[in-house]
């Protein structure tokens, strides 16, 4: 076998596995990184599917595919991810993460890669992108994964033609900033003048907002921040206004004095939405009321501060107990006033004694039943939390002190039972933990739960992402308990544009050519009421609901206040919505109220749901964990800034790719270093392609700073006259392209980055690149076309790579492609270049060279167990061929195994070691 000739690998007629097995060594030569993958034994094929359990974040299910046999998660080696991950060719080369990611910020930001072309050429894809809250000077990483999955899919969708529309908005009106300044600045908004106080909101929105967008950038979200809105600016106030003026006009909203949710803490009304339910430990007493005649009539209640309030009692009407009761009265104690006794189908005659008190009002029962039986009306909890002076002797004592008080007098009075303890579920206020209460004055509501039947219907319409998500939202619609109560009583937030007359309480609406107005400073549209001429007029004190604004994200990103309010902009209704679950019942459903009560149809063709990012016990992230994670050289893990700086935005969005969207992901420090060693892996890959295939005009320590110009002379050779490897490699390419393509078109990037990864390191580093790196360190052995061969293979496969890990890790792809294949007829920069899409002469027969990787893989077992050096060179490489047609695949393949284990020479000779191949086993000799 002439040691310069071609390579002959005929396809083996033996059975085959043609499964890449796992390399336990460290990979050799000057690509060489860091092989995060454990040994599993001398032909051990590695299972792809990702752990399952707690840190389980990527896909459960058994990989496919023909490069889906590895698993390319580094998330087991212990060793400390390093700036070289193996020797560079070019000498000891860091790569400076820092660097790469400005110099394609700027590349970036003076090309404008990322502006909307509203007059461009192909579909537009429009993204509906969560405003944030600006209530907090940084965000966490788990904020960093929500925000960076959907950027794969925009990624993927610009690099496949769309026009992508992808603005960014901050939600900085409303209470949760008014919350934010107080208490950053240790104020109350009641205690400041209403202008001195909104302009320190607007402020500090204005501070924080330009952290975050500091943050967005450095992330690498690909936004047009020509786009950039903000839910308290002119554009996002008229089109609120707009929209409550279109919607009283078509009778969706509604002016009422009715029973509503309230906040004593943030002293105002509240929506359904804003409520959770909080589980703890209480206790139930039993009081004893007392029937005409004397006798006691015992209720067990939860909240005898409300006893003042107490408007009747109910019974089911077949409980025979109190069938004397029924049409009569009952005496409360304490306070001494008689209260009906009704009968109600609803009671549980079996719940403790079968007597139900009613009060105004402890619950959304109580108000069913007082507005269904007209009964009276008695307060006993005013606004600020403290009971009023219908409770008597406790006016003025907070909820507990009165609970307290109460029960004493009762205990007095010989009417307390006994108490038991038990657990119990309260509504409290989602923003301060506050039990919510019940007040009663004028609102705005928008009816929603008359539309019930309209708005599942649209759930249905909609794309979910996944499609589990769609039953949260269908059980919200199902639970509404209460009309949308747009009213807050509040400082900062979008005004109503309502004037009242002060004598008959019409309401004045505003002009919508005027909008945006604030009624409490500008003049009404007119000078006197159009019903009783009177010319007191007074604007409405209270602001909109926050969710009234930034549920109108898609008319603020289409221009409809621009357009007059009519019609549909030029991106509706929008591709995609992206937001967290939690929001489903918020952002998602009042979107869609909106969109169907304002258009008749959907605000969107599909939404995708992701989950959430927990700490490493599986907890949501939380303030608690941002404080107490700080180490002494001051650097905090939960903090996407710093761990940007330490191990870069690629590093980190690798670690988001993990979680398939909608799955929780457990945030663990040593999952970003690995996503830096995928970095670190396609630096050194590049300098090898720099030193063999053609030069880095930049230098190798230095960012790129123009065009890299063709490859290395010597042409490119047809795909049908290269060499069976590397043909090998660009059919395994083919299938990879394949599948990370329909996966990234069925929303899953999970499943692109994972069957990326695999043909990466799997295939492309640890079995093509040593098999042909010979063909460069040892020029002799090889012919001139093998050499050619392997040059133009690696470009192809190189730039391939680059544009499938593109929406993962953008900077880092950026930096390669600038360096090794931009020329000045390209595109300016990789993320304006195409999609890749496999070749058909890529597809081809791999059985042979899968036989090759089979020994291959099996010779590096043997080699770790022996104890020889990973990088070394091997004295022999002996193989026993046990039949004639083990010993025809032992001749085919000897030279490209000799040439990719660093062996001098192959024999044929007696050998113990199973090779993976049938009747073939093989043994290692050491050099010298």
């Amino acid at each position: 076998m002439p040691a310069t000739s071609r390579t002959d690998l005929r396809p083996a007629t033996a059975r085959t596995d043609p499964r890449p097995a796992t390399d336990p060594r460290p990979a050799t030569g000057p690509t060489a990184g860091t092989d995060p993958r454990p040994a599993t034994g001398p032909t051990a094929r590695t299972d792809p599917r990702p752990a399952t359990g707690p840190t389980a974040g990527t896909d459960p299910r058994p990989a496919t595919g023909p490069t889906a046999r590895t698993d390319p998660r580094p998330a087991t080696d212990p060793r400390p991810a390093t700036d070289g991950d193996g020797p560079s060719p070019a000498g000891s080369i860091p790569y400076d993460h820092r660097a790469v990611e400005r110099a394609a910020r700027e590349l970036w930001a003076e090309h404008d890669i990322h502006r909307f072309d509203p007059a461009g050429h192909g579909p537009v894809f429009s993204v509906d992108t969560p405003p944030p809250y600006v209530s907090a000077s940084h965000l966490h990483v788990g904020h960093a994964m929500s925000y960076s999955q959907p950027d794969f899919i925009v990624r993927y969708r610009r690099m496949r033609g769309d026009r992508i529309f992808y603005p960014m908005g901050f939600d900085d009106n409303g209470l949760p900033t008014e919350r934010y300044v107080e208490s950053k600045l240790g104020i109350r908004a009641a205690d400041l003048p209403r202008a001195e106080f909104v302009e320190l909101c607007l402020a500090e929105t204005r501070t924080t907002a330009a952290v975050y967008a500091d943050l967005w950038r450095r992330i690498g979200l690909s936004v047009d921040w020509s786009l950039r809105y903000s839910t308290i600016d002119d554009r996002c106030r008229r089109t609120a206004q707009g929209a409550f003026l279109k919607l009283h006009a078509a009778g969706h909203i509604r002016r009422g004095t009715d029973p509503i949710l309230w906040c004593p803490e943030c002293r105002t009304s509240l929506a359904q939405a804003d409520i959770d339910d909080l589980e703890r430990s209480g206790k139930i007493h039993d009081i004893r009321f007392r029937a005409p005649d004397g006798s006691p009539l015992t209720i067990a209640t939860t909240r005898p501060e409300l006893l003042a309030g107490c408007v009747a009692l109910y019974h089911h009407p077949g409980d025979e107990r109190y069938a004397g009761l029924r049409g009569g009265t009952a005496t409360v104690p304490i306070f001494g006033y008689e209260v009906p006794v009704l009968a109600d189908e609803s009671v549980d005659p079996g719940f403790g004694t079968g007597l139900m008190m009613v009060c105004t009002f402890g619950d959304s029962e109580d108000v069913a039943r007082w507005r269904r039986d007209r009964l009276d009306l008695r307060l006993v909890i005013g606004p600020d939390g403290r009971l009023t002076g219908a409770a008597g002797e406790f006016a003025g004592l907070p909820v507990t002190q009165a609970r307290t008080a109460v029960l004493k007098r009762l205990a007095e009075a010989g009417a307390l039972g006994e108490g038991r303890t038990l657990r119990q579920v309260v509504g409290v206020h989602e923003r301060c933990g506050t039990p919510v209460e019940f007040q009663i004055r004028p609102q705005w509501f928008v009816a929603v739960r008359d539309q019930r039947a309209a708005l599942l219907a649209r759930a249905g319409e909609l794309t979910w992402v996944p499609e589990f998500m769609r039953r949260r939202l269908e059980d919200w619609i199902n639970g509404l308990k209460w009309d949308w109560n747009i009213s807050r009583q509040r400082r900062y937030g979008v005004p109503f544009p309502v004037w009242f007359c002060g004598h008959c309480e019409r309401a004045i609406l505003a002009d919508p050519a005027a909008l945006p107005v604030d009624p409490l400073a500008d003049p009404p549209p007119a000078a006197a009421c159009p019903d009783c001429g009177g010319t007191d007029l007074r604007g409405e004190p209270d602001v909109m609901d926050t969710w009234m604004t930034s549920s109108l994200s898609p008319q603020i990103n289409d221009g409809w206040a621009a357009r007059g309010f009519t019609g549909d902009g030029p991106v509706a209704p929008m591709s995609l919505r992206v937001q967290a679950f939690e929001i489903i019942r918020t952002w998602l459903f009042y979107t869609l109220v909106q969109s169907h009560l304002l258009f008749d149809r959907l605000p969107w063709e599909a939404v995708m749901i992701s989950g959430w990012g927990l700490n490493e016990q599986g907890r949501k992230i939380a303030k608690r964990d941002l404080a107490a994670s700080t180490t002494a050289d001051g650097f905090n893990r939960y903090v996407p800034d710093q761990v940007i700086e330490r191990y870069g935005a690629d590093a980190l969005r690798l670690w988001a790719a993990r979680a398939r969207i909608g799955n929780d992901l457990r945030y663990h420090e040593k999952d970003v270093r690995t996503g830096r060693k995928l970095a670190v892996k396609l630096w050194n890959v590049g300098r090898f392609l720099a030193l063999h295939t053609g030069a880095d005009p930049a230098g190798p320590d230095q960012p790129p700073t123009g065009p890299a110009g063709p490859p290395a002379p010597g042409g490119t050779p047809a795909v049908a006259e290269r060499t069976p490897v590397d043909r090998w490699v660009l059919s395994h390419l083919a299938d990879t392209v394949r599948e990370a393509t329909a996966a990234f078109d069925a929303y899953d990037y999970t499943q692109a980055y994972l069957v990326t990864s695999r043909f990466f390191w799997a295939v492309f580093c640890d079995r093509y690149i040593e098999l042909v790196k010979e063909r460069f360190n040892d020029p002799d052995r090889h012919t001139p076309a093998d050499r050619a061969s392997a040059r133009a293979t690696l470009r192809e496969v190189y730039r391939t790579v680059l544009g499938l890990f593109a929406p993962f890790a953008p900077f880092i792809t950026e930096d390669q492609y600038q360096r090794l294949f931009r020329t000045p007829a390209d595109p300016v920069s990789l993320h304006r270049t195409g999609w890749p899409a496999p070749r058909p002469e890529w597809d081809g027969d791999r059985s042979a060279v899968d036989a090759l990787v089979t020994v291959l893989d099996a010779v590096r077992s043997l080699r770790a167990r022996a104890g020889l050096p990973g990088r070394g060179r091997l004295g022999a490489l002996v193989l026993d061929a046990r039949t004639p047609a083990a010993r025809d695949r032992a001749e085919t393949i000897a030279e490209p195994l000799r040439a990719a284990v660093g062996a001098e020479s192959v024999r044929l000779a007696p050998a113990d070691e199973p090779s993976g191949l049938a009747d073939l086993y093989l043994a290692v000799e050491p050099a010298g």
